[in-house]
């Protein structure tokens, strides 16, 4: 089942064009990256932050999508654009981050209750001397990067594998790829662009599951559902099981 089948197309497209600009960078990550804990008070101070990503006065941009395994995900591929961490000491970064899965075995019945958990995943990051401030449903994501942690080597290669090292505990997903993006205000304007069309899409979802509405002469939504094939699948999956506990 594939909710995201146009953004994952405009995904591959960013990449290239990246890629063919010279601008890309794209790490295979081998194995578990190791990095301590951050505990339970991992505050990143502003006389201790050496990077600063994401800010309200700077662009920001953090979204998931995913689809059924078929080899076009790259398994623990992380790819950045623009400079990473240690060379961004006392700088203010535009960010975006994408994390892209692939998985076995999605369905109407399961792909909402499997959304709430790689979606609560993607903020589920405690590691020492990284401190995520703020994130929103306006797809933004705002985090800071202490001295002491780029002075140990810490990098959005760390950051990035321990997310996919989250993301493979979960026994249906078999491929992680993320994409960092740090280079300029209008490359993550147009990883927003993405996003945003992919937000309509989790709303949707959101309106169906939580709301049981399906009115669709009357909602707001009804024309990505007209789009995707699999909103409809799973508004007739949940209709079903709505009438049948009546």
């Amino acid at each position: 089942m594939n909710f995201f089948g146009e953004q994952f197309t405009e995904m591959r497209s960013f990449i290239e064009q990246i890629k063919s600009a010279g601008k890309l960078l794209k790490t295979q990550i081998q194995g578990p990256v190791e990095w301590p804990s951050g505990g339970d008070r991992n505050l990143v101070l502003s006389q201790d932050m050496a990077v600063e990503l994401g800010s309200p006065n700077d662009e920001s941009v953090s979204f998931l999508i995913w689809r059924d395994d078929d080899g076009r995900v790259h398994d623990r591929c992380i790819s950045t654009v623009g400079p990473d961490l240690p060379e961004s000491v006392n700088k203010h970064l535009p960010f975006g981050k994408v994390v892209m899965i692939a998985g076995r075995n999605f369905s109407a019945d399961n792909a909402y209750t499997r959304y709430r958990e790689m979606e609560g995943l993607r903020y589920d990051v405690n590691l020492q001397g990284y401190m995520m401030r703020a994130v929103s449903q306006y797809l933004r994501e705002w985090s800071r990067v202490s001295r002491e942690a780029i002075e140990r080597g810490f990098s959005l290669r760390i950051l990035g594998a321990d997310l996919i090292d989250r993301y493979h505990a979960l026994d249906y997903v078999t491929a992680v790829e993320i994409i960092f993006v740090t280079s300029s205000r209008d490359d993550v304007l147009t990883l927003k662009k993405i996003g945003a069309k992919s937000a309509r899409i989790i709303s949707a979802m959101n309106k169906m599951a939580e709301e049981l509405s399906f009115d669709c002469d009357t909602c707001e939504y009804m024309d990505v559902c007209q789009d995707v094939g699999a909103l409809r699948s799973m508004r007739n999956s949940i209709k079903g099981d709505s009438w049948e506990n009546v």
